[in-house]
């Protein structure tokens, strides 16, 4: 057993440095750069990673949107990200090299647990590894590169492993683990964690019949659930007061749910080469589909559907126990049905119902279920044709080859450019208030913030700049005004901000806006003093605040 699994470990090690190729060939210098996720999401893993080792407390007290607190529950926190990526970036003090161990290891956690998930339930090591690959590596995941928590997927093998070994013998001890998990699942990622909450509600009714132990059983949901509740509650309701008190998200968007949910091309979306040649155009996709607002990418190869085809209808060969098979076609229907969103009815009667389900604006991400119940039936299927009588040795390592052929993508990563002087400067400056110009302030249209963001992993000075699901009103208020820097508007804002240094990255304006920009300059001399003037970023410092700022 130990042998397979870390067999298992290195095989997937392996097709981990393949299928994100070529992030593990230069890992402190490849990054998502070309899209404002891509840097939120390095910037959001390595806030939590520095925040754990130097400050925990503050945590949630991001860099952003000063001098508001609590900025990181504004969206995902990514706390065990963040906790995965500390031990690198203690090391290397590298923002790239932690976001990118993540993503690294969580996809060879993805491969090894589904292997463990579907061996267990198949009772063959071999057919569980084409799944695995199919699962961990799948279109979804490679759609989804720009977003840390989303490439957790490993959770959801994770909970349903700890959910039989409970079913199996239930008791409090497995209970506690069992809810221990769950934590684990929401704290790593939001989406995953609730629906994985659902699943094992789902789970729980399903196995309850023929218990031979019900006490035992319901007692050790019970620990789970109390288990689960106080060490969530910490995070959850903090994080649910704030966003309830701002407004955000307290009841279901219908319209947002509707825009993010799948339909039947999202499940026909992917990397086949040989289903892209029979698709309208329209439904094709690429891997930046879903950064592009095509759509959600559900397509688990054809590979894995022939498996999962032959899986269904053989499964009595390799499946002892029809309720665990029965279990994975209800969840793999209901997870379908959840995932097209509030007109299909199951997900917007679960919004009404079940707290914290109005969180998640994207029900096409129940899809990732799907790909779970698929990645199972395939390794049934596999497992029914090697007891088919022939000896076929061949056929896993084939199988695997076709998998990752079919799958394997090359990664939009580029190379990180050199940190700007002036922001190389600002890490030895005493800890101050800064604003970053220019300061984009269209409503819908924050994300170029995530720029600046991003520079600020050198620095952590806290911005007035700030990109995520909420943006403060009195921030948006400020926006335009603040882009008059400097003038006497300008000054009251920022005095009234604490605001000590300013950064004029010139790359954001045009040679029109620059001219302007520099002819303000000359009126305020006495009140600035510059640090950087060179390189594509300046960096003042305020030394003398005008009149007619204000105290």
């Amino acid at each position: 057993m130990r042998r397979q699994t870390l067999l298992a470990t290195l095989l997937g090690a392996v097709l981990a440095v393949v299928m994100t190729w070529p992030m593990m060939w230069a890992p402190g210098q490849l990054a998502r750069i070309d899209s404002h996720d891509g840097k939120f999401s390095v910037w959001n893993v390595a806030w939590v990673a520095h925040a754990l080792l130097n400050d925990p407390a503050n945590v949630f007290n991001a860099n952003i949107f000063h001098p508001h607190q609590g900025t990181l529950a504004y969206s995902e926190a990514n706390l065990v990200a963040g906790a995965m990526a500390a031990p690198v970036y203690a090391i290397t003090g590298n923002p790239i090299a932690a976001h990118n161990s993540v993503v690294y290891i969580s996809l060879v956690l993805a491969f090894v647990l589904t292997w463990h998930l579907v061996r267990r339930l198949t009772g063959s090591p071999w057919a569980a590894v084409p799944p695995a690959a199919g699962f961990a590596f799948s279109a979804y995941v490679s759609a989804h590169s720009a977003h840390v928590q989303l490439l957790l997927v490993f959770v959801v093998p994770l909970v349903l492993i700890v959910w039989h070994r409970f079913a199996e013998a239930p008791g409090l001890r497995r209970g506690c683990v069992l809810g221990a998990t769950l934590t684990f699942a929401v704290l790593a990622c939001a989406y995953y964690g609730i629906m994985m909450g659902l699943v094992v509600g789902f789970a729980a009714l399903w196995f309850a019949a023929g218990q031979p132990h019900p006490r035992r059983y319901w007692l050790g949901l019970a620990a789970a659930v109390l288990v689960a509740a106080a060490l969530v509650a910490p995070v959850a309701l903090p994080y649910a007061t704030m966003r309830d008190e701002m407004g955000v998200r307290a009841v279901l968007n219908v319209k947002e749910a509707r825009n993010w949910s799948a339909d039947h091309r999202a499940y026909m979306r992917g990397q086949s080469g040989p289903l892209t040649k029979v698709l309208p155009e329209s439904w094709r996709t690429g891997l930046d589909s879903y950064v592009g607002g095509i759509g959600e990418v559900l397509f688990p190869g054809v590979i894995v559907i022939s498996l999962a085809l032959v899986g269904l209808a053989l499964s009595a060969r390799v499946v002892p126990a029809r309720r665990i098979f029965w279990f994975y076609v209800g969840l793999t229907t209901m997870t379908v049905w959840a995932s097209l969103g509030p007109a299909a009815g199951l997900y917007g009667w679960l919004a009404d119902s079940i707290p914290f389900i109005s969180f998640l604006r994207a029900p096409s991400r129940f899809g990732v279920l799907v790909l779970m119940g698929l990645a199972v039936f395939a390794g049934m299927g596999i497992a029914a044709i090697a007891q088919s009588g022939r000896r076929r040795p061949w056929l896993v390592p084939v199988l695997l080859a076709l998998v990752v052929i079919e799958l394997r993508v090359s990664w939009p990563l580029r190379p990180v450019p050199p940190v700007p002087e002036a922001y190389q400067a600002l890490a030895g400056m005493p800890r101050a208030a800064t604003l970053v110009l220019h300061f984009p302030y269209r409503r819908g249209e924050w994300f170029p913030h995530a720029d600046h963001m991003f520079w600020s992993m050198w620095h952590w000075q806290p911005l007035v700049n700030g990109y995520s699901d909420f943006i403060p009103p009195d921030i948006q208020a400020e926006a335009i005004p603040l882009n008059g820097f400097p003038n006497e508007e300008s000054f009251r804002l920022l005095r009234a901000r604490g605001v000590r240094y300013v950064a004029i990255d010139w790359r954001t304006y045009n040679a029109a806006a620059s001219a302007v920009m520099q002819g303000r300059f000359s009126l305020y001399a006495a009140h600035l003093r510059p640090l950087v003037t060179s390189g594509p970023v300046s960096l003042y410092e305020i030394v003398r605040w005008p009149e007619s700022a204000g105290r």
